[in-house]
């Protein structure tokens, strides 16, 4: 799935919406943002995000992250005790575009500060996630319009803080909008992952795995799946979850899944209630047995139709060449 393409989506489905959101995105000149590149990552960097020391980066308080980001994030939270509501944040000049994406969530913008750049202390981007009923401050993100060799601010110190790209909101040719996530709950690929596959479990109202059952490419695509399938399911059932616009955006990302999910929903609700039994209990091998037996429920064809659900969301991050971070 190109990394486009999920962008194009959005352009043909949010329309307004995303003309809006393009006019407050700064286009910022290259010498602007040179802060000093992040440090070098392997060249296999996976740009949605790969398994992270599962104890001391999985999860808050990050205790894994230099002193000096762990110090940042501490202070960045404080700072936004008033706009940890939805509330909170309309009346701080946030307004949500796109409606809840999967593994990202709910997208709030502060157009005046897209117009400022970077600035550590005043994130532009608030991401909610809908959490036992009500929206639920789950991260934030820095974001910058310029060319796509830009250097990338010096933010973080970690290595895990990689920055992504949507070229198709970048507002021209060589153009791209950079940004950075920087997660406030359990991420199973560390505090900047550009996807959170846990808050398809968080919004179900399920228990979390524990992030050590995540380390092989058979536990991720695991995960992955499962946690797409919770997703698609959960919005399902509670379709006021996607907010505005967002029925439009996850209905395009189904493709084909659509209209069998009524059907899907009924065969796994047994194994996702084996899953959550298992992840209270802590039973890693009862957890794998019901993520296997969830996904084993489904047809060929809507086994492919969900992998592709799954490869369209991890899409939408777009990687960056190493050089620059």
């Amino acid at each position: 799935m190109s990394s486009r393409v999920f962008p194009r989506i959005l352009r043909q489905l949010a329309g307004p919406a995303l003309v809006a959101f393009g006019s407050v995105v700064p286009r910022v000149a290259v010498a602007q943002h040179d802060h000093g590149a992040a440090p070098a990552t392997a060249s296999a960097h996976d740009h949605a995000g790969k398994p992270v020391d599962c104890r001391a980066l999985a999860a808050p308080p990050w205790s894994g992250l230099p002193a000096k980001d762990l110090a940042a994030i501490r202070t960045l939270q404080s700072s936004l005790a008033s706009v940890r509501s939805s509330d909170g944040a309309s009346s701080s000049g946030f307004s949500p575009a796109f409606g809840d994406i999967p593994t990202m969530g709910v997208h709030w913008i502060n157009g005046g500060r897209m117009m400022d750049g970077v600035q550590m202390d005043k994130p532009d981007h608030l991401l909610f996630t809908n959490i036992a009923g009500r929206d639920s401050l789950v991260g934030i993100a820095y974001a910058f319009r310029g060319p796509v060799d830009a250097k990338i601010p010096k933010t973080f110190a970690s290595e895990l803080a990689h920055w992504h790209d949507h070229p198709e909101l970048g507002g021209g040719p060589g153009q791209t909008l950079h940004m950075l996530h920087v997660w406030f709950v359990p991420s199973p690929y560390g505090p900047f992952a550009g996807n959170n596959f846990f808050l398809a479990f968080m919004s179900a109202g399920m228990r979390l795995p524990d992030a050590c059952w995540i380390r092989t490419d058979a536990e991720v695509e695991r995960l992955e799946l499962v946690a797409s399938l919770v997703d698609v399911v959960h919005r399902q059932r509670n379709p006021s979850v996607d907010g505005p616009g967002g029925a439009m955006v996850r209905r395009r990302l189904e493709g084909g899944l659509g209209a069998n999910l009524g059907d899907i929903a009924k065969r796994v609700e047994p194994s996702l209630r084996a899953l959550d039994s298992a992840a209270t209990r802590g039973d890693k091998a009862a957890w794998e047995r019901a993520a296997d037996e969830a996904l084993a429920t489904l047809r060929p064809v809507e086994r492919r139709m969900l992998t592709l659900f799954r490869d369209r969301v991890k899409g939408i991050q777009s990687s960056m060449p190493d050089s620059r971070r």
